[in-house]
């Protein structure tokens, strides 16, 4: 039974049409700085007027329920989680962690510094290790920006499913397997269970990522524009290559996320000495044709560089350009994605190749915030007249769906690399 709006909430949405409005008439008078303040303020309002609305929503579970059990099939991914921590949200927040990490904590207010170290010790919690671990949360505009920066490069974001939560632990529900025809049933008909679906839960764990970077004094008396841009490269760049290596290799277990190549749970096919396109085709059968609709193929460059080499009889290569991506390229109709994460043993010049659906076969379990802490004195930052800045981010990852997918192990590349020939081609169509 819906539940009716409080006077609160309702209060909220006058205070957000009225900034909203005064936003929209200090644009028209040309002073942008304050019309940027009067939006913040209203996107603030709007945070709290959706976490009021989701909340009128929820209905408490059954007795017999799993406690932790939590619905989210209809959550779209990348979206945003289910609740949001509104405090980091503010521009109250933004200018207070400025502040801090720029060396100016002495200008704190005290609701600036009590709200400061309320975001370190939520943050703290969430470490295991040293009471000092943890840092201040980077606020929300800049998070978003440094998450929409990771997505533009090679990030195995685009490849897998980003799931945001904003629990450190918990459990997630997943449909497997591939949607098959409905029964022919006759009115009245007893109707059949559908046997190519099945749900199971995920649990997932998120996992700490942390480095340091030093930097120069005198970005700190930089403006606010200049060092956010540093913060947002710095980190985004560090995230990329944290996270495509852990998605690829991570060991699992407690303090790595489980990785797609390391987690085993993936059927395998050994490559042959001499790469064929019957061979190829053999990696694309097997995985479900369900699943074939959306997979893409995933190499490094060398392996690319000798699948660019294998031509079928009429002495046509079997890669074939996209026609509506310029630089891209299909196999056998399907998506070819390079990631030099993807290794190659330096000894037997053997790589990997991946075939399948990742984004059913793959879940990233995201935060989507990352945590910063400054000093001076640390280390020898003291005597380099340098600032460390300490960047945290946390994310786990789960094999969901084990039939999403085929891995091509022992795969020669480089000189040693052998590959079929025109006149040994199959016909490519048959």
């Amino acid at each position: 039974m819906p539940v009716a709006m409080t006077k609160k909430e309702r209060e909220l949405r006058q205070k957000f049409t009225q900034k909203k409005q005064e936003a929209s008439n200090l644009l028209d008078e040309g002073k942008s700085e304050e019309a940027r303040s009067m939006l913040d303020e209203a996107k603030a309002l709007q945070r709290q007027i959706e976490l009021m609305s989701e909340e009128r929503g929820l209905e408490l579970p059954a007795l017999d329920e799993e406690r932790n059990f939590v619905p989210e099939l209809e959550r779209k991914p990348d979206e945003e989680p289910e609740q949001r921590d509104i405090l980091t949200a503010t521009n109250e927040y933004r200018d207070a962690w400025f502040k801090v990490l720029t060396g100016r904590s002495h200008d704190l207010g005290e609701e600036e510094r009590s709200m400061m170290q309320r975001v370190l010790k939520e943050n703290r919690s969430l470490s295991s290790g040293s009471d000092k671990d943890g840092g201040y949360t980077v606020p929300d505009d800049i998070s978003k920006e440094i998450l929409k920066s990771i997505k533009e490069l090679n990030s195995v974001r685009n490849l897998v499913r980003v799931v945001p939560k904003t629990a450190p632990s918990g459990s997630y529900t997943v449909r497997k397997g591939v949607a098959g025809k409905l029964y022919n049933t006759a009115e009245k008909e007893q109707i059949k269970e559908l046997k190519n679906m099945e749900f199971d839960q995920v649990w997932y764990n998120v996992k700490k990522f942390a480095g340091f970077m030093p930097a120069p004094s005198e970005l700190l008396n930089d403006s606010f524009v200049n060092f956010v841009r540093e913060i947002v490269d710095w980190l985004s760049e560090s995230a990329i290559v944290t996270e495509n290596d852990e998605v690829f290799y991570g060991k699992g277990g407690e303090t790595n996320v489980e990785g797609i190549i390391t987690s085993g749970k993936y059927k395998t096919l050994k490559a042959p000495s001499v790469i064929t396109i019957k061979f190829l085709r053999k990696v694309k059968n097997q995985i479900n044709r369900g699943y074939r609709r959306s997979a893409v193929w995933v190499m490094n460059t060398e392996a690319f560089e000798t699948l660019a080499n294998i031509e079928d009889k009429n002495g046509r290569g079997i890669l074939a350009e996209d026609p509506r991506n310029e630089d891209n390229f299909l196999l056998f109709g399907r998506p070819v994605e390079v990631y030099d994460e993807i290794l190659t043993d330096d000894k037997t010049q053997k790589t990997h190749i991946l075939f399948g659906d990742f984004k059913r076969g793959y879940f990233m379990f995201d935060r989507q915030k990352f945590e910063i802490k400054s000093t001076d004195v640390g280390g020898d930052a003291f005597l380099t007249d340098q600032t460390y800045f300490r960047g945290i981010e946390r994310f786990d990852g789960k094999v969901v769906d084990p039939e999403a997918a085929v891995i091509v192990t022992d795969l020669v590349v480089g000189e040693d690399a052998k590959v079929e020939t025109p006149e040994q081609s199959a016909d490519l169509g048959k």
